[in-house]
């Protein structure tokens, strides 16, 4: 059987292991099954190790700390993603992908600045931090629910 979480359930039959020369190494219930629990996505994830093992890959997997766990930490630290501040799935929801793009805008800056692209484009530069500015003025950080006049 497959359960909520997505795992399958394979188990014995109690008769014909009950039998067998192998049963104090297999299982130790009394009934004599042997239960295997494998999630769905087991033989995928297989897969992609396999794949992570290989020569190239493991060059290219050792950069993931520099790009991709960078994103997640700076995220951590300076805007908030230690602990949730919101209630609600589809809040935060919005909050992290606000926030990532965002990050986005302002890596899209200074990439620009880095390559040379911003000299003579003041305006586009201020339209990014401004966009980032309001953002996060209005969106992201409005932790602190407004307060509703009460008729009672």
């Amino acid at each position: 059987t497959t359960n909520r979480e997505g795992y399958r359930e394979y188990k014995s039959c109690g008769s014909s292991c009950a039998s067998c020369a192998y049963l104090a190494k297999c299982t130790q219930s009394k009934d004599h099954v042997k239960t295997v629990m494998r999630h769905i996505w087991e033989p995928y994830m297989e897969m992609c190790e396999e794949i992570r093992q290989t020569v190239g890959m493991k060059e290219l997997y050792s950069q993931r700390k520099e790009t991709i766990e960078r994103i997640f930490g700076s995220a951590k630290e300076n805007h908030g993603f230690r602990y949730t501040q919101m209630f609600g799935k589809a809040r935060m929801e919005m909050k992290v992908g606000l926030t990532f793009a965002c990050m986005n805008l302002k890596k899209l800056a200074r990439m620009k600045a880095k390559w040379g692209l911003l000299e003579g484009e003041a305006p586009y530069t201020n339209f990014i931090w401004n966009a980032i500015l309001l953002i996060k003025e209005n969106w992201l950080w409005d932790t602190k629910p407004k307060t509703n006049l009460s008729t009672v």
